[in-house]
């Protein structure tokens, strides 16, 4: 007996165990790389066979822990009293002022890991996300366990723990805030329900203090913790009113019954915790952030409309419409992100029987005069009373009516506000951006488990042998949690880190190979790569893309005028946005900047200033202040890096860079690239490519064109083929077309590339394509690997 007394207490906490090593097992399965085959992996990792991060943005994470370990703070200095990054959105840099538990941890993990052994801060980073994730199996279970039992426990921490959404931005390797999105809102919500719905006003209090520390602590986490901060105030007053007024409950009890008003207060079921929660909450997060309290507090009201982020507000492009985590999700795509099917059907159906607490409740308390009349022998109690232990005596004082428990159904009004609000709001939010998913995902998951734990309670009554109801219980849990545990382990398993050692390779040769005032610039997307592996300034990264310079950049790669480009390079590396925001103060018009800004940066200074003067009337002094900036006397140096990624992304650096000022529109161009097989029929050489590129060479005769059916090919615009960085033949086949083809041979290897006609000329297909052929201004550096078309290739700018 004594032994089965442990057992039972120690239940709960082997079920966490095994929910934890669940969630934390699928995660770890991540750092084998599973989707990149066996013979290229170490193609894929640092040189001691850790992977590459997954994503860029965990490098500049790990930058900024790495700043901490280093030196104490966030930054790579500090400027009048703030941490400042000197890498990013070079040369002023910017703030890098930012939630930082991630660093915190991260450093604790790591200190604590050599301890035991020699691990470096890469290795620590790169685990982080994987423990931390994992640990919102544990709230997620004792909150709905203690509203329902085991079962509904067990399964609201595993859809919580390996929610679609969350678990792809959390498994090892994705070094992101991401890891706290769960853990630290649920413990808010939990500690301050369990403030709100306690009867003990010591216990309201502790719970309301355990809600504030917790709030605290997830400020210091993300900026986005005012949303649940905002939550918990609104549900508490629409509970409170509705309580009170509607089902005539004492959840606020009138001062005037109370002579000492310090007694009133703390009777108060609502009011106390409330007020101690905001109150403490506010105090510990104005200690913490100081005057930037305030500027998180007032967010609700430039967050009314998200999707304003994506909008339109000066008349540069926005970046943000490049953005696939803030494009509006469709139905299909929430399903699956919140864990399939079931897990939003039992979640839907979880909520809704929340409120079946208030619809039975006079006919609960029939049920129990009832059972007060029932005669019980006492003698027959007292044996069972010595006999039965003290949990299973708890089990049976908490016997449910109905679906649900006393405690659930007590405080059946409160849930059902709570997650009605929850539910609401972060639908809202998904329908402005597919990353708002994961917070749907919180109350649906918690839901679905409350609905197993209502199965569970139903079926015990329904199911007397305790091993069927078992059974029974396995097979819902089964149903529930199959597809989330499956969908997690596909994307453990399908896991390709998000760059290779062509790229990283490429950055440390920059790193040993150019002084330490050298600028780079490429599309946005490995900015923090680089500012990590090469540790020079970068112009365009995922911090601060969302700017002019996601137009300068993408003209510089659009644009066919060399001296264009390399002005735009040149002026980014050295001025930053100076020159084009001195030049706007006069114009007052962003399309006549641009106009102005195309014309002088292809000329010289002197030729600049009297295009200035003379044509657009700007005084010596006005000129001379644009042009300190776009054509510096002391340059940095600056390079530009061009990789095989930005093939795929030429629909948008193409759709920034052609940005029409005057329509305040533009259009993607792109590319498609495809090896190329060559075969030999009839005295001609063939080639195919899986772009449905088709060529023929016979004799001094080629043509080529898009294959459209099996019997027609569509001619293009321009033919151009090149064989090792020299162009063999160059020719416009058809005028009305609207693409060109290029083949490229380039030692043992042959491309075909389809592209839009527009980008026939651009400087990302004469530098990546043509390899440079005829530039005079971008001197090829470097290129990784040296065989073949290179996959990574850093130009000089001069």
């Amino acid at each position: 007996m004594e032994t089965k007394k442990i057992l039972s207490k120690l239940k709960p906490i082997i079920i966490v165990i095994l929910l934890f090593s669940l969630a934390f097992t699928l995660r770890a399965e991540a750092a084998s790389i599973p989707g990149v085959p066996d013979q290229m992996k170490d193609y894929f990792q640092e040189n001691d066979g850790l992977p590459y991060f997954s994503e860029m943005d965990s490098y500049y994470n790990y930058r900024l822990t790495e700043n901490f370990v280093e030196h104490g703070y966030l930054g790579d200095t500090i400027q009048n009293g703030t941490d400042w990054d000197l890498h990013s959105f070079f040369p002023p840099g910017r703030s890098a002022e930012y939630p930082p538990l991630l660093m915190w941890i991260t450093a604790f993990f790591y200190y604590v890991a050599n301890l035991f052994g020699n691990y470096s801060l890469l290795q620590v980073s790169f685990w982080t996300s994987a423990i931390i994730a994992s640990l919102c199996v544990v709230p997620a279970f004792f909150f709905v366990r203690k509203l329902t039992n085991d079962y509904g426990g067990i399964a609201a921490a595993v859809l919580v723990g390996l929610s679609t959404f969350y678990f792809s931005h959390t498994f090892a390797g994705f070094f992101d805030t991401d890891m706290f999105n769960m853990l630290l809102p649920l413990l808010v919500v939990w500690f301050f329900s369990e403030s709100i719905t306690s009867t003990e006003s010591r216990r309201k209090m502790l719970y309301a203090v355990y809600a504030s520390i917790s709030m605290l602590v997830f400020s210091l986490a993300w900026s986005g913790w005012w949303f649940t901060f905002y939550l918990l105030i609104f549900v508490a007053i629409v509970y409170l009113l509705i309580s009170k007024f509607l089902f005539k409950k004492e959840s606020f009890k009138s001062w005037k019954e109370y002579p000492d008003k310090k007694q009133w207060f703390l009777e108060q079921p609502v009011i106390l915790p409330l007020v101690i929660f905001v109150v403490l909450s506010l105090v510990l997060m104005f200690a913490a952030w100081g005057d930037t309290l305030f500027t998180y507090l007032f967010q609700p009201l430039s967050a009314v409309g998200i999707q304003s982020t994506t909008q339109y507000t000066s008349s540069y492009p926005n970046v943000f419409i490049s953005v696939g985590e803030l494009q509006i999700p469709s139905l299909s795509s929430v399903v699956t992100d919140v864990g399939g099917i079931f897990p939003l059907l039992f979640g839907v159906c979880g909520w809704l029987m929340i409120f079946w607490g208030l619809r039975t409740k006079k006919a609960n308390k029939k049920t129990k005069k009832s059972a007060k009349t029932k005669k019980v022998k006492k003698g027959r109690k007292s044996r069972r009373r010595k006999e039965e232990p003290e949990e299973e005596l708890k089990e049976k004082k908490e016997e449910y009516d109905g679906f649900m428990r006393p405690l659930m159904r007590k405080n059946s009004l409160y849930y059902g506000v709570l997650f009605s609000i929850w539910l609401v709001l972060t639908t809202y939010l998904f329908t402005n951006g597919v990353r708002f998913v994961e917070a749907f995902a919180l109350p649906l998951s918690l839901c679905a488990g409350i609905f197993v734990g209502f199965i569970a309670d139903y079926f015990r009554s329904q199911i007397k042998n305790p091993n069927y109801h078992a059974i029974a219980m396995a097979l819902v849990l089964v149903l529930v949690c199959y597809a989330p545990v499956s969908i997690a382990y596909t994307t453990a398993n399908s896991v390709v880190p998000g760059t290779d050692d062509a790229m990283v390779d490429t950055l440390t040769w920059v790193n040993n190979n150019t002084s330490e005032n050298t600028v780079m610039t490429s599309w946005w997307d490995f900015g923090h790569l680089f500012a990590v592996k090469a540790d020079r300034g970068v112009t365009f990264d995922g911090g601060s893309q969302n700017n002019a310079r996601a137009y300068w950049v993408g003209k510089a790669l659009f644009t066919s005028d060399e001296n264009l480009s390399a002005g735009i390079l040149n002026m980014l590396a050295s001025s930053g946005d100076k020159g084009y925001e001195t030049l706007e103060n006069y114009t007052n018009n962003t399309g006549k900047t641009v106009e102005i800004m195309d014309k002088i940066l292809v000329v010289d200074k002197t030729s600049a200033q009297n295009i200035l003067t003379s044509e657009y009337g700007l005084t010596a002094e006005q000129a001379q202040n644009v042009l300190q900036y776009t054509h510096p006397d002391n340059p940095n140096p600056d390079v530009l890096v061009t990789s095989l990624d930005m093939v795929s992304k030429a629909g948008w650096w193409s759709y920034f860079g052609s940005w029409n000022f005057d329509s305040g529109n533009s259009t993607n161009y792109i590319y498609s690239m495809s090896q190329a097989n060559v075969t030999s029929e009839n005295d001609s050489v063939v080639i195919k490519a899986d772009n449905g590129v088709v060529a023929q060479m016979s004799g001094s005769n080629i043509t080529a064109g898009l294959q459209v059916s099996s019997s027609q090919t569509a001619p293009p615009h321009r033919l151009v083929i090149i064989s090792n960085g020299t162009t063999q033949y160059d020719q416009v086949v058809n005028n009305d077309s609207s693409f060109s083809i290029f083949l490229i041979q380039q030692d043992n290897y042959l491309f075909a590339v389809a592209m839009s006609k527009e980008l026939e000329d651009s400087m990302f297909t004469r530098l990546y394509f043509m390899q440079g052929e005829g530039l005079t201004r971008f001197k090829l550096a470097h290129k990784e690997p040296s065989e073949g078309i290179a996959e990574v290739m850093v130009w000089n700018v001069t």
